[in-house]
């Protein structure tokens, strides 16, 4: 049968347009990304004069100082007032109050940090990135593996790349074999002691040393896993996996653990029995979570926060994470001015998890139970600050409602509303992060001989914590950022949240990754 000529000419249309549609789609895959812009000033001298340093350590100010750079580092600190040689690049601080760069010791990258998170962190004043997720092999099309965090930290130090510093490098989460894709290797699946050998080798040579924990991990994997890692100079940090102990954790020496979580449920006799049970999804619903509110037993509380300080095991609370259940329902919270960052395809996923988490938040009386997690969470952090317990301040960027940058200030915010002193909570991203890296010879104060990683601010946050927003200025391994090429930052990267070619390159790149699929359909 001969179709009519509208037909045909229907049909050739649509073939046009819908290749037309293919090479625009292809284009914008293939269009090269934008570099975030560098620094104003990138050499090898540089003076910060008439400037307050915030103390990390005593929580004193040293007012009027003059702080000299060489080569990314602190090489002295006089009076203010100086005349520096004409090939030292001066700046005046005109009174700013100065602290080391901040840590945000809980963050996930990306292939497309760079263009998304790396320019706000650095507008925020964070430098260091302890970042708590990674590649199964070497390479991966949605995640930062080991190999691109330690070149884009290479290149920051260079003056070459606009980025946080990445001073430690983890595995991808290690959840007891679900998480691993078909064609993966095998031993990623920690089925025997012997895996565990083979994985700890191979996330060896691919320049990790910390290895990820998470929730499915059972009691022998997990045992497996502490007892292959021993000796190798790579350590355990992450979740508490549900059926491993809280004391069998500390025997382990795992280093950190994290989310505010831990102490609801640690502290909880029912939760105690539900650990009994294995993990499966529905097991915690907004009425377990009133039983958990309500069986809150003060001195095992008290009991086991003693114990984890004892034995020196870190705490990165992530409050941003139980302050999205608490606050879903709020239109403010929702409509947050700083969702212009964040790509569409992320802002679409983080309302929708926000729809979720207000569905299920009432328990059969009707009662919120997320808000009362969240002011119970604060209080056992302020009690956990107490007795000891070290704590490492993150935020768990990128998740939902929590802003790369900016979002380090929120968590810290929330410190102090429980109670923690602004000089604890600046500790936190500052002081004791550097300590838990083994780095505090070269971060974590401004002091001589130390990287000269520095946030000068307009109002001291010894004072206030949310002084910390007043950004002056910024100093990266030397290198010199002034408020206006911060701005430009800050710029760049929400117009790269709201380019069609970043989005479709961020969509691509997850349909891309295995480990991505494999974890979405787990």
């Amino acid at each position: 049968m001969v179709k009519p000529g509208w037909i045909k000419s229907l049909s050739l249309g649509f073939g046009s347009v819908l290749l037309c549609l293919l090479l625009l789609f292809s284009g914008l895959l293939l269009w090269p990304l934008a570099e975030p812009p560098g620094p104003a000033w990138r050499g090898d001298a540089l003076v910060l004069d008439n400037v307050h340093i915030v103390d990390t350590r005593s929580g004193e100010l040293q007012p009027d100082r003059a702080i000299w750079i060489k080569q990314g580092r602190i090489e002295q600190i006089t009076a203010a007032g100086i005349r520096p040689p004409a090939a030292c690049h001066y700046v005046s601080g005109q009174g700013s109050y100065v602290v080391p760069g901040l840590w945000d010791n809980h963050s996930h990258s990306l292939k497309l940090s760079p263009q998304l998170h790396h320019p706000l962190y650095l507008a925020h004043g964070v430098t260091y990135l302890r970042d708590m997720s990674g590649c199964m092999t070497g390479t991966d099309s949605l995640a930062a593996c080991a190999a691109d965090r330690s070149a884009w930290t290479d290149q920051a130090r260079s003056g070459q790349r606009s980025s946080p510093l990445y001073p430690q490098q983890s595995s991808f989460a290690i959840n007891g074999g679900a998480e691993v894709p078909d064609g993966a290797p095998a031993f990623l699946r920690l089925q025997t002691a012997a895996d565990a050998t083979a994985l700890v080798r191979h996330y060896q040579a691919l320049g990790v040393d910390t290895l990820k924990t998470y929730e499915f991990l059972s009691p022998q994997q997990y045992q497996w896993l502490s007892d292959a890692a021993a000796g190798t100079g790579m350590q355990l940090a992450g979740h508490q996996p549900w059926r491993v102990t809280l004391a069998d954790l500390i025997q382990a020496r795992q280093r950190s653990v994290e989310h505010g979580r831990l102490f609801l449920f640690e502290c909880s006799t029912v939760a105690m029995q539900l650990k009994q049970q294995q993990m499966r999804e529905g097991l915690i619903n907004s009425d377990v979570w009133r039983e958990i509110l309500q069986s809150q037993d003060p001195e095992l509380c008290r009991q086991k926060m003693r114990a984890m300080a004892k034995a020196g095991i870190w705490w990165s609370p992530t409050l941003l994470t139980l302050q999205l259940g608490a606050r879903a329902a709020e239109p403010a919270f929702r409509q947050d001015p700083r969702l212009a960052q964040v790509p569409w395809l992320l802002r679409t996923l983080w309302q929708a998890d926000a729809d979720s988490m207000q569905s299920r938040g009432y328990d059969q009386k009707g009662r919120p139970v997320h808000a009362e997690l969240l002011t119970l969470a604060l209080q056992q952090l302020k009690q956990a600050v107490t007795l000891g317990v070290p704590i490492l301040a993150g935020t768990d960027t990128p998740d939902s409602f929590v802003f790369a940058g900016s979002g380090l200030i929120d968590e810290l915010a929330l410190y102090t509303q429980a109670g923690v002193t602004p000089l604890q909570a600046l500790q936190s991203a500052t002081l004791w992060p550097a300590q838990y890296a083994g780095m505090e010879a070269s971060a974590g104060a401004v002091e001589v001989g130390k990287e000269a990683n520095l946030l000068l601010l307009a109002a001291n946050p010894l004072q206030q914590i949310q002084a910390l927003r007043q950004v002056e200025g910024l100093v990266l391994a030397g290198h010199w950022y002034d408020k206006q090429q911060l701005q430009v930052l800050q710029t760049f990267s929400i117009e790269q949240a709201g380019s069609l070619s970043i989005n479709l390159q961020l969509a691509w790149s997850a349909l891309q990754s295995a480990q991505f699929r494999q974890q979405f359909a787990d």
